[in-house]
């Protein structure tokens, strides 16, 4: 079985298959000349200010969170295990391309940069209908009351392209002029979308490539581009494609065990604690805490490995209650320690789904996670509580 975000052909089917609103036209904004435009991001990644509570796991969280032009300190808090974490992990432009934006307004490409930004998350529910009228507007109103004349709006997980379509109708039709970057056509056809620039790119990578300025720039400008048509729905392709297996691997040496009396898995990140710090103090931000913190990595592997060891998962230290929240959310944050380290140690660029791939292939964490979830899936444990401890399609 091949790994879900991974395969162009099941992205396709999933995305012909998806439920979305109906919209019975396209609203249109017109817009100044680019030099003269105030350009905000909204994504659906649903970024948050570290040590802020973020997004509920679920598709009944349309609250969205304000993200100040000057702040970096970004988590990101979307649950899903199935687009590239790593990308964000090197480089937060590659899914909030906020630093892009100040250059090409520093250039004159742009007039300015909005004051606020806003990040939704993107897994919502069918109709999407909270979003269409209630967070949406009024996220709406609070562009235009800053006098933004465009919105980019980015996405991640394979849920997202329903949601950034929904958001461009909503604020296209309260008057702001939008361009959304979506991997996902046939959504944004069925859907309507007032403009569209069509990405073949991995999920979670909406910018393309993570510490490439000139890639992102240049995505940006075939975005902005669409600007000039007089009337949607106006979608048009990319023509650069990145898909899952281009790149390198990631190159990262892992320590020899240290300690015989821990098990590899907690004497491993124990060892890597190093690397992950110097990774924070370069980039000043983590997506780890979704629920629990860096101290406690080295603990939640433990109890992983007592699953993976026959344990029952509800005797090793995990609440039953909210025991999904809590197991999603751990394994979230044991994997973002592992793929924030491997940016800093990493001998080579960072490809698609590289740090994944490292994670679950060679570390012994990743093996670990997988031996747990392999011994809930053959001890009849709900499969709402181990499918998501990994990507779709690992086995």
């Amino acid at each position: 079985m091949s790994v879900f975000g991974k395969d162009e052909v099941a992205m396709r089917k999933y995305a012909s298959s998806m439920p979305l609103p109906e919209f019975s036209d396209t609203p249109f904004s017109e817009t100044k000349p680019m030099d003269q435009c105030k350009v905000a991001i909204v994504t659906t990644a649903a970024l948050h200010r570290m040590g802020t509570p973020g997004f509920e796991i679920g598709d009944t969280d349309f609250h969205y969170e304000t993200l100040p032009r000057d702040v970096r300190d970004l988590m990101l808090g979307h649950h899903s295990v199935n687009f590239d974490r790593g990308g964000f992990a090197a480089d937060l432009n590659v899914v909030y391309p906020i630093d892009r934006l100040e250059e090409m307004a520093a250039g004159g490409v742009i007039g300015d940069v909005a004051d606020n930004h806003y990040a939704f998350a993107g897994n919502q529910s069918t109709t999407v209908s909270e979003i269409r009228l209630d967070s949406g507007p009024h996220c709406a109103k609070q562009m235009l009351a800053e006098e933004v004349d465009i919105v980019v709006i980015t996405g991640t997980c394979p849920l997202c392209p329903r949601t950034v379509c929904t958001l461009a109708h909503v604020f296209e039709r309260a008057g702001l002029a939008t361009v959304v970057i979506t991997r996902a056509r046939d959504v944004a056809e069925r859907m309507r979308v007032p403009r569209a620039l069509h990405t073949i790119f991995p999920p979670g990578l909406p910018l393309g490539k993570p510490r490439d300025k000139k890639f992102q720039i240049a995505v940006l400008k075939a975005a902005f581009e669409l600007l000039g048509e007089r009337e949607g729905p106006a979608i048009r392709e990319y023509p650069v494609h990145i898909y899952a297996e281009d790149g390198e691997p990631v190159a990262c040496a892992l320590p020899p065990q240290m300690d015989p009396t821990l098990h590899p898995a907690v004497d491993e990140a124990q060892a890597l604690r190093p690397a992950y710090d110097r990774a924070l103090a370069r980039s000043k931000r983590s997506s780890i805490g979704m629920q629990i913190s860096v101290e406690e990595v080295p603990d939640a592997l433990d109890k992983f490995a007592k699953i993976a060891s026959g344990e029952p998962w509800d005797s090793v230290g995990f609440p039953t209650e909210r025991a999904l929240e809590v197991m999603y959310g751990t394994v979230h944050d044991i994997r973002t320690y592992y793929e924030e380290l491997a940016c800093e140690l990493a001998d080579t660029p960072i490809g698609p789904w590289a740090t994944e791939e490292w994670f679950y292939d060679q570390t012994k964490a990743g093996q670990t996670i997988l031996e747990a979830r392999r011994a809930m899936r053959n001890a009849k444990v709900d499969n709402s509580l181990w499918f998501g401890l990994a990507t779709a399609g690992r086995e």
